[in-house]
Formats: structure tokens, sequence, C-alpha cells
């Protein structure tokens, strides 16, 4: 995932919405909630071998979502985390970066009321928070060096989504800003998911970086805070030291990739610059 705070390169649409929280916001916060997933009561199995050969992943089709728009495989993990090499792991995270965005793509046209899609989505976020809780007490947080670029931003996709797992969250926080302040990561990523680890947890949010598409006075759907920004008169003063655009830039951007997605789902959309 190219996020809308990365240095200027393509961002796709699906992405910056996911990146700002807008996408699947509904649908993402049913999928999170304190409800235990549905055991599949049918599961049609294919078996996946990993790039060493052995067979590491089950993909199920929950009977649950078979027959809406969200009809998706859910991965299930055999082989432990200790047992692949770097490159094995980087293959698996850049796996579940393509499911992610295609969740993100698909959340948009579907009811976020959807009970079946819920509990999909709700399914594939605990299995990836649970994989990737195995590779970081195996190799610590996945950073570019280890495992590549999209890897690692898969990584960070996953822990966003994993607001059913409060302490694994802030544990990848703490680590994140180990690797910012060792000039690994942008300030951004930080920021990102302090405001979405308060969003889980109805907290004031900092950064503002947190945005579900909600009706104004007249009936349009425009860029609103998923919760209240804390102290608002400073909230650029404390975007900018995290290299992050102003944020009335950031809700233009918001509004108009969520208008050419609308259009067509396939568009990209290109990204503020920063100095990251």
């Amino acid at each position: 995932m190219n996020h809308v705070f990365a240095a200027v390169a393509p961002l796709s649409i699906a992405s910056l919405l996911l990146a700002s929280g807008c996408a699947s916001s509904q649908t993402r916060t049913q999928a999170n909630g304190s409800v235990s997933p549905s055991a599949p009561q049918s599961v049609e199995q294919t078996y996946v071998p990993s790039p060493s050969e052995q067979t590491s992943v089950i993909y199920a089709s929950d009977e649950l979502v078979i027959g809406t728009a969200f009809d998706h495989a859910i991965p299930h993990y055999r082989a432990p985390i200790t047992d692949y090499t770097l490159s094995e792991i980087q293959a698996e995270l850049e796996a579940m970066h393509d499911l992610d965005r295609q969740l993100v793509g698909d959340s948009l046209s579907i009811n976020p009321n959807d009970q079946a899609t819920a509990s999909a989505i709700r399914a594939i976020d605990r299995v990836h928070a649970d994989r990737l809780k195995e590779i970081v007490d195996h190799i610590g947080w996945p950073t570019r060096e280890m495992v590549g670029l999209k890897a690692t931003q898969a990584a960070y996709m996953v822990i966003q989504h994993a607001g059913h797992d409060n302490e694994f969250q802030n544990r990848c926080l703490a680590l994140m800003v180990d690797l910012v302040e060792e000039g690994e990561l942008p300030a951004s990523y930080v920021a990102l998911l302090t405001d979405r680890i308060r969003v889980f947890q109805n907290q004031p949010q900092v950064f503002g970086t947190q945005m579900s598409m909600a009706s104004n006075e007249h009936g349009v759907l425009v860029p609103t805070p998923t919760v209240p920004i804390e102290d608002p008169e400073h909230l650029d003063d404390r975007r900018k030291l995290m290299g992050m655009p102003p944020h009335r830039e950031f809700v233009s951007a918001i509004a108009a990739a969520y208008e050419a997605m609308r259009v067509d789902a396939g568009s990209t959309y290109a990204t503020v610059p920063t100095s990251d």
C-alpha cells in the first residue's frame, strides 16, 4: 500500500481511503467488535504451497460469505513462521497485502450492515493479525530492508485492522516509534496507527487521519472525522512534525479520491508530496 504521506509515488484510491480510515469504516468497526467470528459450517479447502514447496496455507470459503458480494478466501496458516525464510515471510505478507487491497475495493460497493460481510472481514483481519504476531515474535517489525516495501506496507495494513487486539497494536506502535527514530520508517506510520488505536478506544484522535464519508447539512457525502480531533487549533503543527500535509489538503485529497473511486474503482490518484 502506498500511503497518502509517502513520497511522490502513485497512490491507488483504495489505499488512500484505507489509510484515512474512510474505506469500509463501518464494516471494519463491525469486524473488529467483541463478537467472536462464527465457525464455518462447511468448508471448501484448497492447499497452496509456500515458496519452499511445503504446504503452509489453507484457503477456506466460509458458507456465511458464499452468495454475497464479499466472497473471499479466509487464509489459515498451518506451518509455524519459525520454519520460514525471510523470502517466504515476504511472500506471505505480500499475499496479505493483495487480499486486504481487494477487501477495501469491494467494501466500497457493499452494504456495511451486511452481517456476512462483517463476519468475513472479521475472520480475515484476525487471521492476518495472529500471523503477523508470529512474524513480529520471530523477526521483530518487518522492515523494508528485511522483506521489501510491499511486505512492510502489508504488515502496516494488518496492524491497523487489529483493533480486536489493542495490546498487540500498542506493542507494534512502540516498535515503530523506535524505527522512526532510527530513520527506518516515516513518522506518518506512527501518526496513522496512533489515531487508529484511539478510534478503536473511542478516544479523540491526535493527527486527524481517521475519516469517514458522512452526509453534511446538504446531504452530500464529505470526509468527516471518525472521532473528534484533539486540540484542533494545533492539528497542523502536529502533522507538520510528522512530515504530513495540512489537514485541509488531506481532506481535499480524500474527497477527490472518493469521488474518483465512485466513477472508476480502478483509477489511481496522485499522492500528496511530502518531505518523507
